[in-house]
């Protein structure tokens, strides 16, 4: 079983209490509940089952455990859970951001400390003297905000020979960036490293170049 979270978040005067726990494998699901004044107001449940089946992972579920514990936390702050009367959103703020824009504001103060995570989302075939491209997204590793300013390269390692850079770029302000390049016509089979780097830490993909095929 895997430690949880408590927190007081207040919303208008009012203290809410949040508690979130995971109830072990032998009942895999996550729970978050509620309180104020002592009484449970809501809770919020996740099973996990699905997970188990590839393995017990405690990481992942440390992950989700977190993550479902910071959206409820978002969902107080937003007013899901008052009792008063709703209004429309804005109403009495003097500001031009949207709901949405208001929310990754804040999940982007909640994500502070949060360690850098990152995935390829797409690329194209990885041939020896062929132009290449590959997309990558950096974010947070938990509430998934995108990090931007984080510095992609990538090198050729073949082994046995010197490395040899051939891409240095960073990420946009949605956490995104395309790396164009051109591997080298001696690189068949030989390892692609794709560094990603921030303050919040690294990530490394390995990646493999093919054989052109003859025509």
């Amino acid at each position: 079983m895997i430690t949880g979270f408590n927190q007081d978040v207040v919303y208008k005067g009012k203290v809410y209490h949040v508690q979130t726990e995971d109830r072990g494998k032998a009942n895999p699901v996550i729970e978050t509940l509620i309180y104020v004044g002592g009484e449970i107001l809501a809770s919020k449940k996740s099973s996990y089952e699905s997970m188990l089946q590839e393995g017990y992972d405690e990481s992942k579920i440390a992950a989700l455990l977190e993550q479902q514990h910071r959206r409820v936390v978002v969902d107080i702050k937003l007013g899901k859970y008052g009792k008063e009367p709703e209004s429309q959103f804005g109403e009495g703020i003097v500001s031009s951001k949207s709901l949405d824009e208001v929310i990754l504001e804040y999940l982007t103060s909640e994500s502070q400390g949060e360690r850098l995570a990152g995935e390829i989302t797409d690329q194209s075939d990885l041939l020896a003297g062929e132009k290449a491209w590959i997309k990558v997204k950096a974010f947070t590793a938990v509430t998934k905000v995108p990090v931007p300013s984080a510095s992609v390269a990538i090198r050729l390692a073949p082994q046995g020979a010197a490395q040899k850079d051939l891409y240095l770029g960073e990420t946009d302000d949605k956490g995104l960036c395309t790396a164009s390049f051109t591997i080298p016509a001696i690189a068949e089979k030989s390892p692609l490293l794709l560094d990603m780097a921030h303050e919040r830490g690294n990530q490394q993909f390995k990646l493999y170049v093919g054989k052109k095929s003859k025509p």
